[in-house]
C-alpha cells in the first residue's frame, strides 16, 4: 500500500509539471490582434519564416469580424527574435516578434499603420524605415557620379537611421535583442537599395545591350559583384532575400543575354540563374523563394511541374516540400482544365473591326457588362481575377456579365487563350486589336494603366468608367446593383 501511495504521489507531481509546461508553452505563442476598420476585405495573411530563414509561401490566414473588422491570431514562434509578415486588402506590416509577445496592428488604410504591444515604437520605425520604396529612393544616388560618393551617401543614410534605432534603445523603448535584429534588417535594406541602383543603373546590359554603346562605366558592375561576393547563408533570413536574389539573377545576365528567354516564365529563368552560383540553404531559400513567387503570378506553366521534381531531387528532406506541395497541385489542376473544354467561357472572336470601346459596347448591347481591363502580364491584374472567379455567381445573379478585355498584344494570344481557360474566366472574353488597344488610352478618362473596371448597361453605354475592384466585394456587388435599379 506504501509503495503505491508513493507511485501515486509521484504521478501527481508529473501531471502537475506537465500542467505547468503545457500552460506556460501556450503562454509563450505570439498573440497578434488585427484591425483593419476601412476593408472590405476580411482575410488577414500571416507570412512566418522556417527554419528560421524567410520564405513567402510559409502563410497562413484567418479572418476579421465581419461587424468588428477585428481578429485574433496565436502562433508557436521559434527561439529568439524573427520577423513575420501581416497583409491586409493590399496594407502590409512586418513585425520583428519573439514567443509570449502581445501584439495589436491597425490598418488605417492610405499606408497608415498603429501598433501596441510589445516594442510599439520600434514596429512602427521599423516598417519606416525599411518599406517596399527602393524601386523610387534609389534615385537620391543617382545624383553621384561614382560608386564611392553613392556608397558614401548609403552610409550617411544607414548611420543616421542607427542613431534612430540607438534612441529607443536607450530609451528603454525596445528591447536589446529587437534592437539587434532591426540593425541587421537595416543593413540589408540597405544592400536591396544599393543593389536596385546598380540594376537601373546597369539595366542596358541586362538586357544585352552593347556596352560599348551603353557607355556604362565598369565600376558599376563591379561594386555590383562585389555586393554579392560578400553574401552569406544568413541573407535568406531575411524578408528582402526574394528581392535581393531577383536582382543577382539581374546581374548574373549581364554578357549572357540568352539567359533571358521570354518563352519562360520569369521566375524559372531566375531559377536557373541562381542554381550556377548558390549553393545550401541559400539556394533552397532563393529557389523555393522563386516558385512561390511565379506561381504567386500564376505562372502555371506545364515546366514548374519538372522544375519542382528537380527541386525535390535536389532537397530531398526540405520541409518547404509540403508547402510547395498545393501551389504545385493548382498548376496540375489548371494544366488538366486545358484538356477540356469549359462551360461558360465565350470568346468573342474578329475583335480586330473595333475602334473604340463604344463601338464594341454598342454591338453587343442588350445585357449589363461587368468589364474588366487586364493583360496575363499584369500581376495586380492576376491578382483581382481571383476575386472576380469567387464573385462570378453573384454578378450573375445580379443580372451582369463579365467581360473580361484582354490588351495583350497578337503575340500572347495563345497565351491568353490558355490562361482564360485555366482560371477559368466565365462569362465574355475579348481580345483587343491593335486599333482598340491604342484607343482605350485616350478613350478611358484619367487612364493610369489596368487593372481598370468599367460598368456598361444593357444600350451599350458605359455609365461608369472607374469601377470598383472585384477585391471590393460585397461593395462592388452594392455599386453593380445601384445600376440595375436606374
Amino acid at each position: 500500500m506504501k509503495a503505491m501511495k508513493i507511485d501515486r504521489n509521484i504521478m501527481l507531481v508529473v501531471l502537475f509539471i506537465g500542467f505547468l509546461n503545457f500552460s506556460f508553452g501556450q503562454d509563450k505563442k505570439l498573440k497578434l490582434t488585427v484591425y483593419a476598420p476601412k476593408t472590405s476585405n476580411l482575410n488577414v495573411k500571416v507570412t512566418s519564416p522556417v527554419e528560421g530563414y524567410y520564405f513567402g509561401g510559409n502563410t497562413n490566414d484567418f479572418t476579421l469580424g465581419e461587424q468588428t473588422h477585428k481578429g485574433e491570431y496565436s502562433m508557436s514562434v521559434g527561439p529568439g527574435q524573427q520577423i513575420i509578415h501581416v497583409e491586409n486588402d493590399y496594407q502590409d506590416a512586418k513585425l520583428i516578434v519573439m514567443e509570449g509577445d502581445n501584439i495589436t496592428i491597425t490598418f488605417q488604410g492610405n499606408d497608415s499603420l498603429l501598433v501596441s504591444g510589445n516594442n510599439a515604437e520600434g514596429q512602427l520605425l521599423y516598417n519606416h524605415l525599411t518599406k517596399d520604396d527602393t524601386r523610387s529612393r534609389f534615385q537620391e544616388l543617382d545624383v553621384y557620379s561614382t560608386v564611392a560618393e553613392r556608397l558614401q551617401m548609403i552610409d550617411r543614410m544607414q548611420k543616421k537611421d542607427e542613431q534612430e534605432i540607438i534612441g529607443l534603445l536607450k530609451s528603454k523603448k525596445i528591447t536589446p535583442d529587437f534592437a539587434d535584429l532591426f540593425k541587421i534588417e537595416s543593413k540589408m535594406y540597405y544592400k536591396l537599395l544599393w543593389s536596385t541602383d546598380l540594376f537601373f543603373t546597369c539595366r542596358p546590359l541586362v538586357y544585352g545591350e552593347d556596352p560599348a554603346t551603353a557607355k556604362i562605366s565598369p565600376q558599376f558592375v563591379e561594386a555590383w559583384k562585389k555586393l554579392y561576393a560578400d553574401m552569406t547563408v544568413d541573407w535568406a533570413k531575411s524578408p528582402f532575400y526574394p528581392l535581393l536574389m531577383s536582382r543577382y539573377s539581374s546581374l548574373l545576365s549581364i554578357g549572357k543575354p540568352e539567359s533571358n528567354d521570354p518563352s519562360k516564365p520569369y521566375a524559372l529563368s531566375q531559377i536557373e540563374k541562381l542554381k550556377t552560383v548558390l549553393k545550401g540553404k541559400a539556394l533552397e531559400y532563393g529557389w523555393a523563394n522563386s516558385i512561390t513567387e511565379g506561381l504567386g503570378r500564376n505562372e502555371n506553366e506545364k515546366v514548374w511541374l519538372t522544375n519542382f521534381e528537380d527541386f525535390k531531387t535536389y532537397f530531398s528532406g526540405s520541409p518547404l516540400i509540403p508547402i510547395l506541395n498545393p501551389m504545385i497541385k493548382k498548376v496540375e489542376d489548371y494544366q488538366a482544365k486545358l484538356l477540356i473544354d469549359t462551360p461558360g467561357v465565350i470568346f468573342l472572336e474578329n475583335t480586330e473591326k473595333y475602334s473604340s470601346l463604344k463601338a464594341l459596347f454598342k454591338d453587343i448591347k442588350g445585357k449589363f457588362y461587368y468589364v474588366d481591363l487586364w493583360a496575363t502580364w499584369c500581376n495586380p491584374c492576376r491578382a483581382e481575377l481571383q476575386f472576380s472567379i469567387k464573385l462570378h455567381d453573384e454578378i450573375e445573379k445580379i443580372g451582369y456579365t463579365p467581360l473580361y478585355l484582354s490588351i495583350d498584344n497578337e503575340k500572347a494570344n495563345a497565351a491568353w487563350k490558355e490562361m482564360v481557360k485555366g482560371y477559368p474566366l466565365k462569362g465574355l472574353n475579348v481580345r483587343a486589336g491593335e486599333s482598340l488597344q491604342k484607343e482605350i488610352n485616350q478613350e478611358v478618362p484619367k487612364f493610369t494603366g489596368i487593372p481598370r473596371y468599367l460598368i456598361v448597361n444593357d444600350q451599350g453605354e458605359i455609365v461608369n468608367w472607374d469601377a470598383k475592384r472585384p477585391s471590393d466585394g460585397i461593395e462592388l456587388i452594392k455599386q453593380l446593383s445601384s445600376y440595375r435599379k436606374l
